[in-house]
Order: C-alpha cells, then structure tokens, then sequence
C-alpha cells in the first residue's frame, strides 16, 4: 500500500495492545505503530486470521490454552493517532456498520417490544415531530394511554 492515500484516525486502546503495538513495530522493524496495524487490518481483510470481536466491557481474557481469566484490575485505554489507507479505513467502516446494526438487531430481539416500540423518540419536540402524535395514538390504544414514554430532543452522539 506504498504511496496510497493515508488518513489518520485516533483510536483508543488498551495499554496492553499498545504495548503489543510497540513491540511487534520493534521485532518486525516497522517504521511505526500505523504500518503495524495496516498489517493487522490486511491479515484479518484478505482472511489470513479470523477477527475476534472485542466488547468493551468483557473484563476476562484467555490466557493461552484458551481459558478464561479473571482481570480484576480496570484497563487503562489511551488515544492513539494511526494512519491508514483510505481503503483500510473504508473496510473498517463496512465492518463496523454490520457489526454494529446486528449487535443492535440482537439486542432489541431480546429486549421487551414495548420498550423498544413502545417508546416515542424524536429529535426535537413531540409538537414539531413529524408523526409523533400519530404514534402517540397508535401506541395509547396498543400499551395504555399512561404507558406512551416520550423522549424528546434526543442526540444519539
């Protein structure tokens, strides 16, 4: 990917990858941590290792022979700037839309209906809300008229 567009991105990780980051970079004599991750990214892409999806709020990690371990201690996250190819950071990207639209699929096939139906959210009020009202009816005669939540002006970032 020499001589390709690159664009930078900040990233937060563990100080354990981190730490992997520097170490593999130095071993491999890489110029720096983006080149080892434009590596990663092309391995885990052309389907040379499989990716193992990572939840942030996991706090157990396999050791070796693939056994659980507890780790008590809180994982200490910093911000790193890496460089990637326009098409690396457009993979991520298609990635993270699947990822992300069946984690939210499979969590709201779990959830309550009325909690994820059963809730009018709108982005600014329910007066200016196109088809607020409306739904407000419709979900009254469905869960009760005092069972309709409202949520408004609401900003998802």
């Amino acid at each position: 990917m020499s001589g390709s567009t690159k664009r930078t991105i900040s990233v937060g990780l563990p100080t354990e990858m981190i730490d992997w980051l520097d170490v593999s970079t130095k071993s491999q004599s890489l110029p720096n941590q983006s080149k080892a991750v434009r590596c990663c990214i092309n391995c885990i892409a052309l389907g040379d290792v499989k990716m193992i999806i990572v939840d942030d709020d996991d706090d157990d990690d396999d050791d070796d022979d693939g056994e659980k371990q507890s780790n008590n201690s809180i994982c200490d996250y910093r911000a790193v700037n890496i460089e990637l190819a326009t098409e690396q950071v457009k993979w991520i990207d298609s990635i993270i839309t699947r990822t992300v639209v069946r984690s939210v699929m499979k969590a709201c096939m779990k959830a309550d209906e009325a909690v994820v139906f059963g809730v009018i959210r709108c982005k600014s009020k329910v007066t200016t809300c196109d088809g607020a009202k409306e739904a407000i009816d419709l979900l009254s005669k469905r869960y009760g008229e005092d069972n309709v939540i409202v949520k408004e002006e609401i900003r998802l970032l």
